[in-house]
């Protein structure tokens, strides 16, 4: 009896340490329109699975915002260039999971010290959405977290179906 105790308690703690994420959305309104979002994201290993989680929920994910440059003729001596937004909608993460092989899981996913992201709408400048977290991602059995889908899920839940 002892023993099996001793096991509940230590899977218990295992798992007490697989924090999900925390979303809080800025607006009661959906979004209508294509499900089209750009990253404004760091150049670490754990981006593509966010991206991976996005399209599985049937978003496109554009690396960059904007890749179009155009130039205006705004006056006879003025022209204005600027880059034309591919993406109303931008996807901005913070976070950091190291990936030497002391921090990574055995399933190949990541502890995060710390990882937030903000949904922007770019002509408004505003932030629709934030879900922030830490812990262990998917793929980190016995302690896997939920990371990345609550990310996908929270951006999911924001557009109008």
């Amino acid at each position: 009896m002892l023993r099996l105790l001793a096991v509940v308690l230590f899977f218990a703690f295992l798992t007490g340490c697989a924090s999900s994420g925390r979303v809080t959305q800025m607006t009661d309104s959906k979004i209508v329109g294509e499900r089209v979002v750009a990253l404004d994201a760091p150049s670490a290993p754990w981006v593509i699975e966010i991206q991976n989680h996005l399209r599985q929920k049937g978003f496109k994910v554009l690396r960059w915002s904007s890749t179009t440059r155009v130039s205006e003729r705004t006056s006879a001596t003025r022209t204005e260039s600027y880059n034309q937004a591919e993406a109303r909608y931008v996807l901005v993460v913070d976070g950091f999971a190291p990936y030497d092989w002391a921090n990574r899981c055995f399933g190949g996913g990541f502890r995060f010290s710390h990882i937030s992201t903000d949904l922007v709408d770019t002509a408004t400048n505003g932030t629709i959405l934030n879900v922030n977290g830490s812990g262990y991602s998917e793929n980190c059995p016995p302690m896997s977290g939920t990371i990345f889908s609550d990310i996908a899920n929270a951006l999911d839940a924001v557009w109008a179906k």
